[in-house]
Parts: structure tokens; C-alpha cells; sequence
């Protein structure tokens, strides 16, 4: 049967406010679009782009990495950091060199930020730790709460003002200050099996992610207003927020993104460091 003309391409939205800047002209109407877009955790995404029930989606740069022949990669587009990230913090009761040998709590919700917690520790902080997944806010109810734990997106901006944990690793600055690079929490891919069948709507799809990120960025005020209305932060912190998120991913960030690579296959979490193939149209980085 042929491609049925109400189908639409199915694309993939993280729930959280970092993507604001780019989703919300898609969804206001403000950029036509050929999208379905369904929402959901990283971690939620990965999963529904490894069981192709998506055809586009942001996902965790790891999901990438672990399966570089399903995807394609979209030329300009992530969610990089070059200093403080805000939303990516490891909260702790005691100092962060005091974690050897302890029990840290990693949100379920972000395979890339578990991985790069694991980096750090390994290979740069020298602490071992026990990393178990776990629902932060649920364990933080609780009597007994963990001494540290890694708390992404929204979570993370909505807890930074937990007095009974005062020491704070931001996982982003922890790497520009280590590295020198950027990094590279998610990317924006595109199914391999889809590439004939949607073929030049997927090329249309490019266009218009670039044209929302784009409309997203010369509108930050506007942003800035829309994410301080949903909460946790003041219009102040959102902008603070935003000045530290970058959206593209040049050629700093494909240096960031391959040396994160290459540091995950030293540490065992992938089995050889992937080349990152872009739909632009193909080409690869190695």
C-alpha cells in the first residue's frame, strides 16, 4: 500500500523546558510543520525511536552511540552546554570527593547524564561509587534519603534549593572545565528505515527543526517569559537558564561529542566509538 496521505511524521519531544525554544513555534502554530509530535522522557524517546515507533526524535547523544546504524544524525541541531548546565546536577549531603565508596542515586530518565556522571567519577574525579537508578523525587520523600543523587531537567531546576543537600556538582561545567569542549547531551536523529519511504518530506523536516530553533533563539524573551509561567524558575533564572544552553552542533560540539564517545568506550559503556553520520545529506565524521 502506498504512504496514506493523513500519515504524518511521527517526532519526538522531550517533556522538559529545554527544548522550549524549539518545539514551542512548532506547536503554537507559529512554523508550519509535518510533524505528529509525542512527548516523553529521554529515556521514554530512546525507547520508542529503538522500537521505530518514531521517525525523528531528539535523543540521548548515548542512544546514538550504542546504535549509530539505525540512525542518521540532523546537521545543526542538539542540546549542548559550554559551562554550567543547571539542569544536570548531582546533589549531595556531603562534599562530592567524600562520595568514594557511597551509594549515588541517578534519575531513570536520562541514559546520557548516568553515563557521563560515570565518566566523570572514572576518569576524572577518581571516585567510586555506587550509581543505582532510581525515581529521585519519590526516594527524597522518604525517611531515609540517599547521601547524593543525579537529578536531570526539570527535576533538577526544581530541587536546587534543597538546603539538607549544600554540595553540587553541575555535570556540564564539571566537563568544560575538564575538557575544554562543549558537551553534547542530545541529538536529533532520524531513523535509517525511514529514509526512502518519507524521502523528501524528511529533507522538509530538516528545514523547518532548523527554521523553529531559529525562530526559538531570536525570540528568547518570549521564552524566557513562557518558561518562567510553567515554573520552577523566575523569569530571571529561565533567562540565566537559557544563556547557558547552545543548540547547534558545530564543530566544537562534534569535538565534544566524539571525545565523550571515545571516553565511553574507555570506560566499557559502549563497545567501539561510532562515526557520526549526518543527514546533510550523508556525511561522516569519524
Amino acid at each position: 500500500m502506498g504512504q496514506l496521505m493523513h500519515e504524518r511524521l511521527r517526532l519526538g519531544k522531550i517533556g522538559y523546558l529545554n527544548v522550549l525554544p524549539i518545539y514551542y513555534p512548532l506547536e503554537s502554530g507559529i512554523i508550519a510543520h509535518p510533524f505528529e509530535i509525542i512527548s516523553g522522557t529521554p529515556a521514554q524517546l530512546n525507547r520508542l525511536m529503538a522500537l521505530g515507533d518514531l521517525e525523528v526524535s531528539v535523543v540521548s547523544s548515548i542512544e546514538y552511540a550504542r546504535n549509530p546504524g539505525r540512525y542518521f544524525v540532523l546537521p545543526d541541531l542538539s542540546i549542548s552546554c559550554r559551562g554550567p548546565v543547571r539542569s544536570v546536577v548531582l546533589f549531595s549531603r556531603v562534599p562530592i570527593e567524600r562520595l568514594d565508596g557511597e551509594t549515588v542515586l541517578a534519575s531513570t530518565q536520562s541514559h546520557t547524564s548516568v553515563a557521563l556522571l560515570q565518566v566523570l567519577f572514572q576518569l576524572h574525579l577518581n571516585i567510586e561509587a555506587r550509581v543505582v537508578p532510581g525515581n529521585c523525587t519519590e526516594v527524597l520523600r522518604g525517611e531515609s534519603p540517599p547521601t547524593a543523587f543525579l537529578a536531570i531537567g526539570d527535576e533538577a531546576l526544581r530541587l536546587q534549593d534543597r538546603g539538607d543537600f549544600p554540595f553540587r556538582l553541575d555535570l556540564g561545567e564539571a566537563w568544560h572545565s575538564w575538557t575544554g569542549v562543549p558537551f553534547v547531551f542530545a541529538l536529533w536523529v532520524i531513523q535509517r528505515s525511514a529514509i526512502e519511504r518519507w524521502n523528501g518530506v524528511l529533507l522538509d523536516a530538516i528545514r523547518v527543526l532548523g527554521a523553529a530553533r531559529d525562530w526559538g533563539l531570536r525570540n528568547r524573551g518570549l521564552i524566557t517569559s513562557l518558561a518562567a509561567q510553567r515554573g520552577p524558575l523566575t523569569r530571571d533564572e529561565a533567562e540565566e537558564y537559557y544563556e547557558g544552553l547552545h543548540f547547534d552542533l558545530d564543530g566544537d560540539e562534534r569535538e565534544g561529542l566524539m571525545l565523550f564517545f571515545r571516553l565511553l568506550s574507555q570506560i566499557g559503556e559502549i563497545l567501539k566509538v561510532p562515526p557520526l553520520e549526518l543527514c546533510s545529506p550523508f556525511e561522516s565524521v569519524a
